[in-house]
């Protein structure tokens, strides 16, 4: 049953963000594909992250966090994100902008989030966040993700 559900998920075209966060010292980015909106009053998204991911320890309440949506031509920044090698080299990009909330400056939109909760359940945390500033540059052209694969 496990893989007839893996087959049904990889039917599925999932926009591609990639999440970033920064607490002190310490700064992660991780693409993910698990996002939704959960509410406009007051505005709210929610994320899945994998309680092993290095991120995931990263974020707790109040934690600042921004969600970005990829361009069809991000390709290269969603495979850095979600490669093997992990925490600083994944802003080596110069499309970052690391001053206040890390987040990619050329992304189709961004959404700066305030962590509000996390509910872990299994292997996963639903991580939901209070929207406080969002960009959007007005593209329609979302990276997707489908059958492990990305395209537009």
């Amino acid at each position: 049953m496990k893989e007839k559900f893996l087959e049904v998920l990889r039917t599925t075209k999932q926009n591609v963000f990639v999440l970033a966060a920064e607490n002190g010292d310490q700064r992660h980015a991780m693409t993910v594909s698990s996002v939704f909106s959960v509410s406009l009053e007051p505005m709210s998204m929610a994320v899945s992250v994998n309680q092993s991911a290095s991120l995931h320890d990263l974020l707790m309440e109040e934690t600042k966090f921004s969600l970005n949506l990829l361009t069809a031509d991000q390709v290269d920044i969603a495979e850095i994100c979600s490669g093997a090698e992990e925490g600083q080299i994944r802003f080596n990009h110069p499309d970052w902008n690391l001053e206040k909330i890390p987040y990619l400056q050329s992304a189709q939109s961004n959404l700066f989030c305030t962590c509000k909760k996390i509910v872990p359940l299994y292997s996963h945390s639903l991580v939901i966040g209070e929207v406080d500033d969002i960009f959007h540059s007005g593209k329609t052209d979302p990276l997707i993700y489908q059958d492990g694969k990305y395209e537009s």
